[in-house]
C-alpha cells in the first residue's frame, strides 16, 4: 500500500499569469490559490491523509515561506531544485514506489483504488491537460525514464489513462471552473 506522495508545489505560476485577466497579477503560488475558502493543495493533502498517506511532501521552491503554514497538516516542505527529477531524489526517505502530484491539479476519480492498486509506472492525465498523478519508482526517475515535471505526457513505455474530469487552477480558466465548482460542493450554491 501507498504511504508517501510528492506534491510538486515549486512553480512560480507563469501560465497562468500569461492569461492578463487578473489586474494585478497573481502573486500566491497556484497551489495556495483560494478555492472554496481554503488553499487550493489542501484538498489533495485531506484526501491523501484520509485513504492512508502517512508522508506528504511538498517539492517547493517560489514563494516558499507562504507553504510553512501547512506543516500543521503536516506536511514535510522540501526545497526543489532547477531540475524536478533530481528534486525529487533529493527527497530524504524517498521511498521506492511513490505517488506523484501536481500541486495545482486534482483529478476527480476514485482515489483509493488508484493508490491501492501497487502497480507502479502508471499515470492518469486529465483530458487536454499536462497535469496529473502518478505511481511512479524511484529507480525509473534514477535512469531517466520519467519526467517529473511532466506527469500527463511521461515517457511512452509508461501506461498513462486519461480521464473525463478534474479540477485544474493552471490557467484563468481552470482556476474559474474549480471555485465555481468548490462553491457549489463546500458552500452549497
Amino acid at each position: 500500500m501507498l504511504k508517501q506522495a510528492v506534491i510538486l508545489c515549486g512553480g512560480p505560476g507563469t501560465r497562468l499569469n500569461d492569461q492578463v485577466r487578473f489586474q494585478p497579477a497573481i502573486e500566491t503560488p497556484k497551489p495556495l490559490i483560494e478555492v472554496g475558502g481554503k488553499p487550493f493543495v489542501t484538498y489533495a493533502i485531506s484526501m491523501l491523509k484520509g485513504i492512508g498517506f502517512t508522508d506528504i511532501v511538498l517539492l517547493v521552491g517560489y514563494m516558499r515561506e507562504a507553504f510553512e503554514p501547512l506543516q500543521k497538516y503536516p506536511v514535510r516542505l522540501v526545497e526543489t531544485q532547477e531540475n524536478f527529477n533530481k528534486a525529487v531524489l533529493a527527497i530524504s526517505g524517498l521511498e521506492d514506489i511513490f505517488l506523484l502530484l501536481n500541486g495545482d491539479c486534482f483529478p476527480v476519480m476514485d482515489w483509493r483504488a488508484f493508490c491501492h492498486t501497487l502497480t507502479s509506472r502508471v499515470a492518469i492525465k486529465i483530458v487536454n491537460r499536462d497535469a496529473g498523478v502518478a505511481i511512479v519508482e524511484r529507480v525509473c526517475i534514477k535512469q531517466g525514464i520519467l519526467d517529473c515535471s511532466r506527469i500527463g505526457d511521461m515517457d511512452k513505455t509508461i501506461p498513462t489513462y486519461t480521464i473525463l474530469g478534474g479540477l485544474h487552477v493552471g490557467t484563468y480558466q481552470g482556476l474559474a471552473r474549480a471555485r465555481q465548482f468548490m462553491d457549489m460542493v463546500v458552500f452549497g450554491q
